[in-house]
């Protein structure tokens, strides 16, 4: 599978969308289904408490554009009809629609009422027009059903304090695993295919293992934590039935590329990937990274490796159409590794070399993919290789992709009837080789 995030921090506005922004993904679907993505992975939809929100504080979850509240019909990606259009055009093209289930918080009420337990008076009192999941203060922490929150998310926004939701409450319960079950629903609801799930440090996770228990579908959680332990921590909570960002492998593919003096021998055993690659997601930057810790030099190198190693990669929107990453029609970027990914990429993954400025890893092949080799060169002035052996035996590898600061085509290689074969990159750069 390869996943695309479809969107990017206030992007509606950044390109003058606001309103259509699910139009405009809809119209570069047969684009991402020629290349290769799958699986588009969507901002949270519903009305949030403003017109002009990503969606991550919301108000009215059933309000997918359809309701004049909160400063207007739409929301700022658009009417729910033409979201559920992009969302059946993505299924006639064979891809799968992730939802971003935010089921932690949600932005303030539409009056203050006293939580007795506090003694405070909060916002949490709604009363969305859709009609559906009513919500005050026993809906939140604390909670008559729980006083201990599990991390408090937004704590204080424009002076107003924000509970998050109390899941321990059996209304609130219900009504969480009712909205995800609309959301899957492709008569009555939404028809997405599965769940990315927001901010999980900051709910109990039991919630997560129901609903991946209940819906047996792709999910994805994201525990943003740099620690590997953690992540498969939060994984064994949940009985592994969800799959994890990979930030720990975003950490160090952050470093490979903005740290010139990084060592390539740190990168191998450095993600989720490597020891559970069926539950990593793995990306090089996405909407809050971008804002606070992103990749700023050659992250062409970071979408070499998740896009030639295992786990499912996840493609940033802004990388492919507004940062000139893509590079479509030709051997470089992002569109022709993600096509060598869908026709090559396949089996268990081998390092085959590793020093300070160069790696070389192949995949074995499985099915129709029968595997690659990739090479990755971070010496900032020269090309650098070396003599590898690989699983192919009297068999031409050809370089199917490759970038770098010397766009100069490496050379098509053959290995020897014991695979030995000698296999270069440019400098800063990467070369895939491919059996033909």
């Amino acid at each position: 599978m390869r996943l695309m995030q479809t969107f990017y921090w206030d992007c509606p506005a950044v390109e003058n969308k606001e309103g259509e922004w699910w139009n405009l993904v809809k119209a570069k679907v047969p684009e991402l289904a020629a290349i290769g993505i799958s699986g588009l992975w969507l901002p949270p939809s519903g009305k949030a408490g403003h017109i002009d929100s990503m969606g991550y504080a919301p108000y009215d979850y059933y309000d997918q554009g359809e309701f004049d509240q909160k400063g207007g019909i739409k929301t700022w990606f658009g009417s729910r009809a033409e979201l559920r259009n992009l969302i059946d055009l993505a299924h006639a093209n064979s891809m799968i629609v992730l939802a971003d289930a935010v089921l932690n918080h949600c932005d303030i009420g539409d009056a203050k009422e006293l939580n007795p337990l506090s003694n405070n008076e909060l916002f949490t009192k709604y009363t969305p027009k859709s009609g559906r999941f009513f919500r005050n203060w026993n809906n939140f922490h604390p909670s008559e059903y729980d006083w201990q929150d599990a991390g408090a998310f937004y704590g204080d926004l424009e002076g107003y304090m924000l509970p998050d939701l109390c899941h321990d409450n059996p209304d609130t319960y219900a009504q969480v695993m009712a909205y995800i079950g609309w959301l899957a629903d492709r008569t009555n609801g939404l028809g997405y295919d599965g769940f990315r799930y927001d901010a999980v440090k900051y709910f109990d996770s039991w919630i997560v293992e129901n609903v991946q228990n209940w819906r047996k579908c792709f999910g994805i959680v994201e525990y943003w934590d740099g620690n590997l332990a953690a992540v498969k921590g939060y994984l064994d909570y949940i009985g592994w039935r969800a799959s994890a960002f990979d930030f720990p492998l975003f950490y160090a593919l952050r470093e490979m590329c903005n740290n010139p003096s990084y060592d390539l021998r740190w990168l191998w055993g450095s993600g989720l990937h490597f020891d559970s690659p069926t539950h990593a997601v793995t990306f090089c930057d996405n909407h809050d990274t971008d804002r606070s810790c992103p990749i700023i030099t050659d992250k062409l190198l970071a979408y070499a490796f998740i896009l030639t190693h295992e786990g499912v990669p996840c493609i940033y929107w802004r990388d492919y159409f507004n940062y000139g990453l893509a590079m479509p029609d030709t051997a470089h970027g992002i569109a022709r590794l993600c096509q060598i990914h869908r026709d090559y990429a396949g089996g268990a993954t081998e390092l085959l070399h590793a020093d300070q400025h160069l790696y070389i890893a192949q995949r074995h092949g499985f099915g129709s993919q029968p595997g690659l080799v990739v090479v990755l060169n971070t010496h900032p002035d020269a090309w650098q290789g070396a003599r590898v052996r690989t699983r192919w035996r009297n068999t031409p590898l050809a370089c199917q992709a490759w970038w770098g600061h010397d766009l100069n085509r490496p050379l098509d290689k053959y290995a020897d009837q014991h695979g030995w074969a000698d296999l270069f990159a440019p400098p800063r750069g990467y070369a895939v080789y491919v059996p033909v």
